[in-house]
């Protein structure tokens, strides 16, 4: 219909009918904003009646939070007890963390996006999408406090476990007979280091497969569970044990299958797992095949090891004559050493098992392309190392589904102290000297410029001086 046959202004305006979504939206969330400080108050004086006999109330406190719908002002109760401690029951309660402005929900609503894009594009769709709003920094900083928790509290279940002896007090109650393990490491880019790129381990489990319901055959892992590892404080099979222990009965394992490259710290995880048995993965066994013998040789001679025909695969590469460069006689040397030692063949044939009765190992690369590659290392990013480890804790723990539980958990940043130290001195200050202004451009690398000589002009007139 032309607006011009029936001409509505005020709030029907064209303009401003046609903003209606926003306009009621704005009105949703100031209304929210003051049922949320109602609320809060509400829960601030149930509090009050239930607190400990001894704590005393020493007055009010306000603070500013960051929600979905806005900032919303509060104003609850400070406490103190016995022992001389201040206490916000309101903010213990609710899991507020201390110089904070962002709600736990708001932090993992703005870690979740942060984990998916930019921090710049994560400010802009909460600017976009909803009323409260947090710069691009802020976004950084919250997925740092998110990672950093599940990082901390991961180290010290590891000195309690591992140093001190201690038994986990999380142990999975899912029973499981045979677990599939996958593990592959990505280099990232680092910033102004000496080291130029750092690499972050990750490791999946996974229980099997499901088939999907589409008309391709399409699979999908069941039970699926992701472990990033970047510390060198302690070793990433300790992590990973710990970290499939809070889901697996680990004693119900009977078999282990792992899967990786020839990576020294993958094999080492046989070492580390009762029952495991280790396969070379099929895309790096393939690839070093396509690099020693060409793709057409390369691709005979794979299909020949991964189907245990180890003999006339040796006869294979007996006949075709390895490439020229390092890089395939490098990988001449590893598919020799798969055919003459059945070194890391399929897991299948190390079992004794038909080909066609279980499914092959090799979903790590896609893992880590989608896990960490597309986040951490497109578009040319680079990373401080404490960046990128926190970054690869929160990409697990976005894939496993335990990111909101993080933000209500970590501790509590310590404000930097405003106060002067008031200890005395060892020595006395001299009186004199203390009242002389010390000027340091006056003796520094810029003492002969001409702004200088101006300055010391100033400071120093010459009639003064005679």
């Amino acid at each position: 219909m032309d607006t011009k046959i029936i001409p509505l202004e005020g709030i029907f305006s064209p303009e401003e009918a046609r903003d209606w979504e926003a306009n009621i939206f704005r009105q949703v969330c100031s209304q929210a904003q003051k049922e949320a400080t109602a609320y809060l108050q509400a829960l601030d004086d149930a509090l009050l009646s239930q607190r400990p006999p001894e704590w005393v109330v020493i007055g009010f406190r306000e603070r500013t939070l960051v929600t979905r719908f806005g900032k919303v002002r509060i104003r609850r109760r400070l406490y103190q007890d016995p022992e001389g401690a201040y206490h916000f029951l309101l903010d213990e309660y609710l899991g507020l963390k201390a110089y904070q402005a962002a709600t736990p929900e708001m932090q993992a609503i703005c870690t979740t996006l942060a984990g998916h894009m930019s921090f710049r594009t994560a400010a802009g769709v909460l600017e976009e999408w909803l009323a409260g709003l947090l710069s691009h920094s802020s976004c950084w900083r919250l997925l740092q406090r998110t990672g950093q928790a599940a990082i901390c509290a991961e180290k010290e279940a590891v000195e309690a476990v591992f140093d001190r002896g201690e038994l986990e007090p999380i142990t999975g109650e899912r029973p499981v007979q045979r677990l599939y393990m996958e593990a592959d490491g990505v280099h990232v880019r680092l910033q102004d280091q000496t080291k130029r790129h750092m690499e972050i381990r990750s490791a999946i489990a996974y229980e099997g497969w499901e088939r999907l319901p589409t008309q391709r055959e399409a699979y999908r892992l069941s039970e699926k569970r992701v472990y990033c590892h970047a510390s060198k404080q302690f070793a990433f099979w300790e992590g990973v044990s710990l970290a499939w222990a809070r889901k697996w009965d680990l004693t119900s394992i009977q078999d282990v299958i792992l899967n990786g490259d020839g990576a020294k710290w993958i094999r080492t995880g046989v070492e580390q797992l009762p029952g495991a048995i280790w396969q070379l993965d099929g895309f790096h066994l393939a690839r070093d095949c396509g690099r020693a013998f060409g793709a057409q040789a390369g691709r005979v001679i794979y299909r020949a090891l991964r189907e245990g025909r180890t003999k006339e695969a040796q006869g294979q590469m007996d006949q075709t004559p390895v490439r020229e460069g390092k890089q395939a006689q490098r990988a001449s040397r590893w598919v020799t050493k798969v055919a003459q030692e059945t070194w890391g063949l399929d897991w299948r044939i190390q079992k004794g098992l038909p080909l066609n009765e279980a499914r092959g190992l090799g979903s790590i690369e896609g893992n880590q392309a989608q896990l960490l590659a597309k986040r951490m290392k497109d578009k040319g990013r680079s990373w401080s190392p404490a960046g990128a480890y926190n970054m690869a804790k929160v990409q697990e723990l976005l894939t496993n589904d335990k990111i909101k539980s993080w933000c209500y958990q970590g501790k509590q940043l310590e404000k930097p102290s405003r106060r002067y130290d008031r200890r005395r001195r060892s020595t006395p200050i001299d009186p004199g000297q203390w009242l002389q202004a010390s000027v340091p451009a006056l003796h520094g690398p810029a003492a002969n410029k001409p702004w200088t000589q101006w300055l010391r002009h100033k400071i120093h007139p010459p009639h003064l001086l005679n």
